[in-house]
């Protein structure tokens, strides 16, 4: 008999939002450099910055499709979460980590994420989370990412997971809502009241995780 998915992401999850937020700085610093255009800084807060990428890419690839520019400003961006998480380790939740493995025992762990299929492997390895996930799904690299995009093929795909669970990303469950997939909400931390609201279920601490069925 087929064990029940349990699917989760990674970011603020498994490894501090901060790994992925300091990059996203960082690649806009860069093309503020490159560029030596400061209006660029508005786009490091806006929760459609990808429009902001998508302008810079054009300045600096005039030439490239638009698959170029955006394998080209994926990568870049990739590459910064990778260089942040060796530089620092301790962004990983090696206890949460050490749980999941332990719940392989019931549930066929899946990862869906819109970090890219030409690196979601490499952050991994980096951050020494290899062989917790039987099933990766991530995005392709020439295509902007898609939280809505992801959910729907991994469904057509494996199926519904029996729950998805993640730490943090209003938009992940509405669009668990929208799918009606069940959804937990993990915090060790403060709760989001409206996070809380939208998610199926709310664990507070590694032993709810342990009586997860």
């Amino acid at each position: 008999m087929e064990k029940p998915i349990l699917a989760t992401n990674i970011d603020g999850f498994l490894i501090n939002h901060s790994a992925f937020i300091e990059p996203h700085r960082i690649w806009f610093d860069r093309v503020i450099l490159l560029t030596k255009d400061n209006s660029f800084n508005k786009w490091k807060t806006s929760k459609n910055y990808f429009e902001g990428v998508n302008l810079a890419m054009e300045k600096l690839m005039p030439d490239a499709t638009k698959e170029e520019r955006t394998q080209k400003a994926r990568g870049w961006y990739q590459e910064d979460v990778i260089h942040y998480i060796k530089l620092h380790p301790e962004v990983v939740n090696r206890q949460l980590a050490e749980s999941l493995k332990k719940l392989k025992e019931k549930f066929t762990l899946a990862l869906i994420t819109t970090n890219t299929k030409d690196y979601i492997e490499k952050i991994l390895k980096t951050a020494n989370l290899e062989g917790i996930y039987k099933i990766i799904h991530a995005s392709e690299t020439s295509e902007e990412p898609s939280k809505s995009k992801i959910f729907q093929e991994f469904r057509k795909k494996y199926g519904e997971p029996k729950y998805y669970m993640t730490s943090r990303s209003k938009e992940a469950f509405e669009e668990c809502t929208k799918l009606e997939i069940l959804s937990i909400y993990f915090s060790q931390k403060e709760i989001d009241s409206e996070i809380k609201k939208l998610a199926s279920r709310t664990i507070t601490n590694i032993e709810g995780l342990r009586i997860l069925d």
